[in-house]
Order: structure tokens, then sequence, then C-alpha cells
């Protein structure tokens, strides 16, 4: 197997999660986080943190008290982005995920993707 087709493994598909749920929350919302960090919880488990990622209109939502309809709105977008955020975790680990899990906080403003992976079993040591 050459370097170029060789599974990416360690930091280096740790980043390349990150910088592919970056790139579709860009494409898809038209501004991308300040940061964003992935790492293991555990062998089954992957945790993708992303900071500063809320729109203009959501923030405007936020400020004026609208934060529910902003969260809501921004609920809406994780469910139909979730096929396409397993779709990356799957074609970059070379597993299936079983479950992913969203979830948002705005004030600080973070977003966080959790993908438990097929056949995880909870409780095992990494």
């Amino acid at each position: 197997m050459s370097p170029e087709t060789a599974p990416l493994e360690g930091t280096r598909l740790l980043v390349a999660i990150s910088n592919a749920i970056v790139g579709l929350l860009r494409e898809t919302s038209g501004k991308g986080p300040r940061r964003c960090s992935t790492q293991w919880a555990g062998r089954d488990v992957l945790v993708v943190l992303l900071e500063g990622g809320f729109t203009a209109a959501e923030r405007t939502l936020y400020d004026a008290g609208e934060g529910a309809a902003a969260r809501a709105a921004r609920q809406a977008l994780q469910d139909v982005l979730e096929p396409r955020m397993t779709g990356i975790v799957e074609e970059l680990t070379g597993q299936a995920v079983s479950v992913c899990m969203s979830a948002i906080h705005q004030d600080p403003d973070y977003q966080l993707e959790a993908f438990l992976l097929a056949g995880a079993v909870l409780g095992a040591t990494p």
C-alpha cells in the first residue's frame, strides 16, 4: 500500500476529520468555527468540539432574546448534516458509525459532534 492510499492514523486522522467537518459547516452555513478539535474518547467514540461557529443571523436572534430560535435553527442544520458528517467519519476511519449525536451551547459559542462507532462496548478500556 502506497503512502497516498494508506489509511490515516493518529493525529493525521484527527486533523483530517476536523478539517472535513469544518469544511462541511463552512460550505453549508456560510461560516465555519474559529477552532475545532477532534479527539478519541475511548477506542470507539470520536468527539468533535467546534468553537465560534454561530452565523450573524444566529447571533442576532440570540442577542434579541430569541436564543431558542437560534438553537432550533442550528439543531435543524445539525440534523440535516448528520448523514454527511457520519459519512466523513466512516470514510476517514474505515469504520461504521452507529450513532451521531449533536449538541450546541450559545454563550460561549460551542458545538459538539459525537460519533459512536459500530460495535462499541461501553466501559471497555482503550
